[in-house]
């Protein structure tokens, strides 16, 4: 889809070539007082408002809420905020809206604004679930970036923050000499007016922690490993000596479920490698191997089927404490 070139879509330019990968996809939004737009603003924003039409004015109300009141630095948006539903994200980001759909994304706020401090975009994504909200952060964020306290977890590169928070996961890019200030006190403002939790999902927490490469959690709704069968999972990345394993955890409506899954992955692994018993890894315990998935040890617990990929040397113990964690 070709769209005229507004300045707002020309500073989300600016931004992907400053920061390249997955995570410079889209950015965000905030603010409560409003400016006039020219005649050339209101033809800009007529598809963005005609959008917003069909959303539910409560939904409005809501996301509007998670701006702070009054804005830092004189805050002022360039025309009134727009709104977007799963189904026409694409006309903010085309090309990128696939990704937030699979992680069923409900409705996003988004503001460009002005302020004494530089120029703003604010994005907030209201994901549905605390889980979506973490699983899209996840998703366009890397262990090599810059993290810091805000939210569940929040990372900064030059000229953005993103953040998952609650239901919310939260975008901003800033653009002048003070965007650095601008955008921290913006993301401060904003978490603190969402509230709610702040914590990892809890299917997360119960991952072992010790040997955990930081920043490595993620929630993936759709096909991990390429199986659809096995969604949802969570899943953590750990280190042991020169190892790297993968544990991952696929949760089953019930037990039925669960086995379900690991008679499919059963399935898998005989007609591309082996499908054998894991002795030491638990009872129960199953080994599948194929030359382009490598190693993988399953067990069923419960609705839950546990997954570690490239056991490695001295991977039973960690496995087995795995498991018992889970229940």
């Amino acid at each position: 889809m070709v769209s005229p070139i507004s300045p707002a879509i020309g500073r989300r330019a600016q931004q992907t070539a400053r920061f390249s990968g997955v995570a410079a996809a889209s950015l965000i939004l905030s603010a409560f007082a409003v400016s006039v737009p020219s005649a050339t603003a209101q033809s800009e924003e007529a598809p963005r408002k005609a959008s917003s039409a069909a959303i539910d004015a409560a939904v409005k109300q809501r996301l509007l809420a998670t701006l702070p009141d009054p804005l830092p630095h004189q805050g002022k948006g360039e025309a009134a905020p727009s709104f977007y539903l799963s189904a026409n994200l694409y006309e903010y980001m085309d090309g990128g809206a696939d990704i937030y759909q699979l992680y069923d994304v409900e409705t996003l706020l988004h503001w460009d604004l002005h302020t004494s401090a530089g120029d703003l975009t604010v994005d907030v994504f209201d994901m549905g679930t605390p889980e979506n909200a973490f699983g899209m952060f996840s998703a366009e964020s890397s262990p090599a970036y810059e993290y810091f306290p805000l939210g569940v977890a929040a990372y900064r590169n030059e000229g953005i923050i993103n953040f998952a928070q609650d239901r919310y996961y939260v975008k901003l890019a800033a653009f002048g000499e003070a965007s650095a200030t601008l955008l921290n006190e913006y993301a401060t403002a904003i978490s603190s007016r969402i509230g709610g939790s702040r914590e990892l999902p809890a299917l997360l927490r119960k991952l072992p922690e010790a040997g955990r490469t930081p920043h490595t959690e993620q929630y993936i709704r759709k096909d991990p490993m390429g199986h659809p069968f096995l969604a949802p999972v969570y899943q953590a990345v750990y280190t042991s000596g020169k190892d790297e394993r993968k544990l991952l955890l696929s949760v089953g409506k019930d037990a039925a479920d669960a086995v379900m899954r690991m008679q499919q992955l059963a399935e898998h692994f005989s007609k591309t490698g082996k499908w054998e018993t894991a002795p030491g890894y638990g009872e129960g315990a199953m080994r599948g191997t194929n030359s382009f998935e490598g190693a993988v040890v399953v067990r069923m617990k419960g609705r839950y089927v546990v997954m570690l990929l490239n056991p490695g040397t001295g991977g039973e113990a960690f496995f087995i404490d795995a498991v018992a964690r889970v229940d």
